[in-house]
């Protein structure tokens, strides 16, 4: 388009492509552009892609400059963004509606009908899931024949291979995690040695979600669950403190400026000291002083220690800005390179607060197996948390993340929470949504609950 005539630009200009196009692929996963299990608005699409694509033309055009042997014409260089900008922004639209409809699924049979089987229904009911439940079975004799959920108990459990040959289904989901009885575990393992596929409830949850289910999980299920390769090896553990210290030492060293901007707004904003020291608790319960930027007005918590909201009161005008910016998190890179902390990880809880979330929470204490983060895989997925119920969330986001630690894993955080940082509150997916569908000239009006468990895309069309 630019020359007039075709050129072989990979030939040509064969850094300058490749870079290029890794560029667009980084930016892209940086505002989450790759998320499946994301909903994003028709209108949201166009302006993330179009983010994206600056902020890699941007990058580009800096390398151009910085390496001139590795360059494309300004022209090219144009043309490439309009196009990729335009073209991305169609497929993605086109992809929302056609793969919309139910792709091909694996017919499943679900053991149990209870919580855990229940909960497993929901999950599965996602247009993004790869099984169809057909049916549940269940030893309880008042739950045949009722539905459940989206699906009917159609028999017990010791006709699992008479519904099996009927149905044609050859794969089952065990969703009993307690009181298993020893006649079942037999029938199982008979029927997995006849090749029938027999998956357990926590770990197609996980694989769907990326969060482990606490509240379906037992000791032995973490005794023997495969992954916690990371905390196991000290060499990669000393690969990731080394990565820590100088990461925090360079960015403390360049946001220094930033630093000294917010310190004085605050002093002069509101009455108090710039920094806020608070106890938290870290690897292997010891509590250490983190370091922020005060965001509240002074004796905010005179009447006793409070979850933080989203828009509390207490906060000050420049707390405001800072916290929507995240500048109030920098002073952490202090507790970073002094070891109490890691850029990614869990992040650290108060010890007024690790009582009751241990005592309501189960495995809660498995968090503090590790350092602490600035960020982690609970922040660029889940909004912020003010209770009970949101710290069991994050708590499964952050089992998923000590469970498969690994330095490519710290990589796409980190990369994420660049995107999260720019449009705010990550992943987040409200637990009650208002809907207006349009159909036939008539319009409804109708509430759903949309269960943060599942974060099921509804589309009504």
């Amino acid at each position: 388009m630019r020359l007039g005539e075709f050129s072989p630009i990979f030939q040509v200009h064969t850094g300058a492509s490749v870079f290029t196009l890794l560029l667009y692929l980084t930016t892209f996963y940086i505002f989450d552009l790759y998320n499946l299990r994301r909903t994003f608005a028709l209108k949201d699409t166009p302006l993330r892609t179009a983010i994206a694509v600056t902020v890699a033309f941007v990058g580009a055009t800096l390398l151009f400059y910085s390496f001139p042997s590795w360059k494309f014409g300004r022209g090219i260089l144009l043309i490439q963004m309009i196009l990729a900008w335009t073209f991305l922004t169609g497929w993605r639209l086109i992809f929302s509606f056609i793969f919309h409809l139910e792709s091909e699924k694996k017919d499943v049979l679900v053991l149990g009908a209870g919580h855990c089987g229940t909960t497993l229904c929901r999950l599965l009911a996602s247009p993004l899931s790869p099984f169809r439940v057909v049916g549940f079975l269940d030893d309880d004799p008042l739950k045949q024949g009722k539905v459940v959920e989206s699906a009917t108990v159609i028999g017990f459990t010791h006709q699992l291979g008479a519904f099996a040959a009927s149905l044609g289904i050859k794969t089952a989901i065990l969703a009993i995690t307690e009181n298993r009885p020893a006649s079942l575990i037999k029938q199982i393992l008979e029927f997995r040695l006849k090749g029938m596929d027999i998956l357990d409830m926590p770990a197609v949850y996980e694989q769907l979600t990326r969060r482990v289910p606490v509240e379906h999980i037992r000791d032995e299920w973490i005794i023997f669950a495969t992954g916690f390769y990371l905390i196991a090896k000290d060499y990669l553990q000393k690969i990731k403190r080394l990565i820590d210290f100088g990461v925090s030492a360079f960015l403390m060293a360049i946001s220094i400026p930033i630093m000294v901007v917010a310190a004085v707004a605050i002093r002069f904003d509101s009455a108090g000291p710039v920094f806020f020291k608070q106890g938290r608790v870290g690897k292997d319960d010891k509590v250490f002083t983190l370091y922020k930027f005060r965001s509240m007005r002074l004796n905010a918590e005179e009447n006793g220690a409070v979850w933080a909201e989203g828009k509390d009161p207490r906060i000050t005008r420049v707390g405001k800005w800072i916290r929507w910016l995240r500048i109030d998190e920098l002073p952490q890179l202090i507790n970073v390179f002094r070891g109490e902390m890691s850029l990614i990880g869990p992040r650290p809880e108060r010890p007024e607060f690790i009582k009751e979330l241990a005592e309501k929470i189960p495995f809660y204490y498995l968090r503090h197996a590790v350092r602490p983060g600035i960020t982690g895989w609970a922040q660029v997925n889940y909004r912020y948390g003010a209770s009970v119920e949101d710290a069991r969330f994050k708590l499964e986001y952050d089992l998923y993340y000590i469970k498969n630690m690994s330095l490519l894993l710290d990589l796409k955080i980190l990369l994420r929470t660049i995107g999260v940082v720019l449009f705010g509150q990550g992943s987040e997916v409200k637990r009650r949504k208002a809907l207006s569908v349009k159909r036939k000239g008539l319009r409804f009006k109708f509430k759903i609950k949309a269960s943060q468990k599942n974060a099921i895309r509804i589309r009504m069309w």
